[in-house]
């Protein structure tokens, strides 16, 4: 039994212990290349991922590809799809995950603002007001499949209510900048950080001006994706004039960095170091969280945070094996241990058939303790004799050594399993315990008579 036990453990091991490094590796190690979903050019999504993904090239020899998007829906489609493993995205472009279930968090990385840019002269405020003459206002809306295009619509509702004073245009940014110039859009309604290269662009042109959101409290009510923002004047330049003239109260939502939950534990962490590395957040403004860290990093969201981008945020929570190996290696742990179990089995089987067949292994000292019983039946019927105390000597001898060959013959377990073994000693404690008493009526019958003896002598004399 302990034999095959052993063969059986190092059988498993042979085959765990390659598959199981192998599986290690495989989790622990970068890939080769990862695609990252970018932007348009002049917005943040562009600049932060090219900032990302030189960092992991530089540093770290990983092969990065960018892949241009219109934005945040385009994103998540394409990190559900496994297409590409890491974009940006804004956090309030879709409303309902269960389309997107292998999506995960990495970290948020910066407001995005929602800022309003009016085309100078329009002569009226276009979220309160309509225009004198009845004509829609052109809004600009971004980009469909953007997050953008999800923000201005928010907006245009909460300000439209049941009336039609605005035609929406999707438009990507040089679209907007041109549409502005020719005075064919009346409202640019742009999200993106506030220091992006296009919001600099549109504050400075000298055909816009920055509109505030008037009624925010009422709007962040019903839209409480939201966060209540306030960009200062002169944010945009002081020199030779002020932009904007005051501040300005406006909405802002979060861009949060994200990935397929396929991306491996090592890589998910590393995009966490280089994106918290407090160089890298300098240099790319990251004001958020340079103030905040961590505290803004991993607030919580609608997406599940990828366990990679969690062994850097909580690493006191990080498991001695990684839950996804651990999770990837189950269907073969399963396996292999039904084999293992079903192996025992069969050999627990085959061992008991051939006892069977073989006859019970207590059967040979059952039979010598029942001759034993039989001969001691015949001794001490006459009283008391010197033979038969010799007799009875050695049979109790004989018992004491049976027994101690079969304790020493068989296991713990095999007392255990294995009731006849109960019987076995039972049968010879109390076969014991019957030569005792006949040895000791010999013995007293045997003093009785010398004492008699004795007695007899002495009244001779």
């Amino acid at each position: 039994m302990k034999r095959s036990a052993k063969i059986i453990c190092i059988f498993s091991l042979i085959i765990l212990i390659p598959l199981g490094i192998q599986k290690l590796i495989q989790y622990q190690q970068l890939p080769d290349s990862i695609t990252i979903a970018t932007g348009r050019e002049g917005g943040r999504y562009l600049e932060i991922a090219k900032a990302l993904g030189g960092r992991v090239e530089q540093d770290y020899g990983v092969k990065v590809k960018y892949v241009e998007s219109a934005g945040s829906i385009e994103n998540i489609r394409s990190i559900n799809s496994g297409e590409v493993q890491f974009a940006l995205f804004q956090s309030n472009a879709i409303k309902s995950l269960t389309k997107y279930p292998d999506v995960r968090t990495v970290a948020n990385v910066f407001p995005e603002v929602m800022i309003a840019h009016v085309r100078k002269g329009l002569g009226f405020n276009p979220f309160l007001e309509g225009a004198v003459d009845g004509k829609l206002i052109n809004v600009s809306m971004g980009e469909k499949d953007s997050g953008n295009a999800v923000t201005s619509h928010a907006i245009l509702e909460f300000y439209e209510g049941s009336q039609t004073r605005m035609k929406p245009h999707y438009l990507s940014y040089e679209q907007t900048k041109q549409k502005m110039k020719d005075g064919s859009i009346d409202l640019a309604l742009i999200t993106t950080e506030k220091n992006a290269s296009i919001q600099q662009e549109m504050t400075n042109k000298e055909e816009t001006t920055i509109k505030g959101l008037p009624l925010v409290k009422s709007l962040l009510d019903q839209n409480p994706e939201f966060d209540s923002y306030s960009i200062p004047a002169g944010f945009y330049g002081v020199h030779p004039k002020v932009l904007p003239a005051q501040n300005i109260a406006t909405v802002a939502v979060n861009a949060q960095l994200i990935c397929n939950k396929n991306v491996s534990p090592s890589m998910a962490t590393l995009m966490t170091e280089i994106l918290m590395d407090p160089e890298f957040i300098s240099s790319q403004g990251l004001t958020d969280l340079r103030l905040r860290g961590n505290e803004y990093a991993i607030s919580e969201g609608a997406i599940p945070t990828h366990e990679g981008a969690l062994h850097f945020f909580e690493p006191e929570l990080k498991p001695p094996l990684n839950p996804d190996f651990v999770e990837a290696t189950e269907g073969m742990r399963s396996f292999l241990v039904s084999i293992i179990i079903a192996f025992y089995f069969i050999f627990r089987w085959g061992r008991k058939r051939k006892q069977i067949r073989s006859g019970h292994h207590l059967d040979l000292y059952l039979h010598q303790l029942l001759n034993i019983e039989n001969d001691q039946i015949k001794l001490d019927e006459g009283g008391a004799s010197e033979d038969e105390i010799l007799k009875l000597e050695r049979l109790l001898d004989e018992v004491t050594k049976l027994r101690q060959e079969a304790l020493s013959s068989f296991s713990a377990n095999d007392f255990n399993e294995d009731s006849g073994f109960e019987c076995f000693i039972l049968m010879s404690n109390s076969l014991t315990e019957k030569i005792n008493a006949k040895l000791t009526r010999q013995r007293l019958c045997k003093q009785i008579a010398l004492i008699g003896d004795c007695i007899v002598s002495r009244e001779n004399d």
